[in-house]
């Protein structure tokens, strides 16, 4: 067996460890299947971690948006605040995480690009005089990061400006809005519709017997607990599930083992077929995952390697117990 799943499991622990409590937040399943660590990491990665954490987030972020509200309208800012994030679709694998606050300035000139500059300077400099916070990091020029505290968390601030889409000016429905998000390290813009994404995701789980989002967070944990960086976003990881058929996705839950090596033929196209990489589209249909992008490919190949070992060790420590990745195993 290539990996040492005791330390995957400790990486796990570290994401679940509730600081009031003062241990780790596991299902009483981890603690009681007697499967092995491989089996044991596998299972409790893909379990949706429980809602009332995500309040404990929510009240950080809404301390942060009023401070940078209130601030932003005395410098004469008109803006608009709204969320997004893993928290939005209950994917995420941190007990306390992850939100995104996009804060849209909705008063543009005709250098946008300068606007959004100017604003994410501003908004660095508010939350840099809050000395309650662990840190605040603007270094990948696209989005603001902060670590808060009570809980220990990162939110993030995304200075942006809205994009009204054709669909959004006949219907009036803030879903079919998109947002442009700047990336000036690279130069780089990035037009979306974040809110119509996310209820496609939450609706595509749903019918799927939450599958969906049970292999977004076992990716996002092998991403995470991988020995090599992988540079896949949590939203490109979703993008890539979603386009997974449903009916290939709804399985019994105690066969959901059965999906890895569906995920991975997909990972394989995708990290092998250049065309098809290309033209990925996102959950909205109206963008494309990778679209200016070619070297997330090998982001996508990186993911798809541990992965595949994954399942190779997975058949390993089936075998003794006379099943197969396609086998009934319990986890309830």
């Amino acid at each position: 067996m290539e990996h040492d799943y005791s330390l995957f499991v400790e990486n796990l622990k570290g994401r679940r460890y509730d600081e009031a409590l003062r241990e780790q937040v596991l299902s009483d399943s981890f603690h009681k299947c007697g499967y092995s660590d491989c089996l044991r990491y596998t299972l409790e990665s893909m379990v949706e971690i429980d809602a009332s954490y995500a309040y404990k987030v929510y009240a950080n972020s809404r301390r942060i948006h009023e401070i940078i509200s209130k601030t932003l309208k005395k410098k004469g800012y008109n803006m608009d605040y709204r969320y997004q994030g893993a928290l939005k679709t209950y994917s995420n694998i941190l007990l306390y995480g992850d939100v995104e606050i996009i804060a849209i300035k909705k008063n543009v000139t005709e250098k946008p690009h300068a606007d959004m500059q100017t604003l994410a300077m501003d908004i660095m400099d508010i939350l840099r005089k809050d000395p309650t916070f662990k840190s605040v990091d603007y270094s990948d020029k696209t989005r603001i990061r902060i670590t808060a505290q009570k809980p220990t968390c990162e939110i993030d601030v995304l200075p942006s400006l809205w994009i009204d889409s054709a669909e959004y000016l006949k219907t009036k429905n803030e879903i079919y809005r998109g947002i442009a998000e700047f990336d000036f390290a690279n130069r780089k813009v990035k037009k979306y519709l974040p809110f119509l994404n996310i209820a496609r995701i939450n609706a595509k789980d749903q019918h799927s017997n939450g599958h969906l989002k049970a292999m977004s967070r076992l990716l996002k944990s092998l991403k995470s607990d991988s020995d090599e960086r992988i540079d896949l976003k949590d939203s490109e990881i979703n993008a890539i599930l979603y386009n997974i058929p449903e009916a290939d996705l709804t399985v019994p839950p105690n066969k959901v083992l059965s999906l890895l090596p569906l995920v991975s033929e997909l990972l394989e196209k995708l990290g092998n077929e250049r065309e098809f990489f290309a033209l990925l589209l996102s959950p909205s249909e109206k963008d494309r995952v990778f679209g200016g992008r070619p070297e997330k490919q090998q982001e996508v190949k990186k993911l798809n390697t541990v992965l595949k070992q994954l399942i190779v060790d997975l058949k390993q420590e089936l075998d003794p117990m006379n099943k197969s990745i396609t086998s009934e195993v319990e986890y309830l």
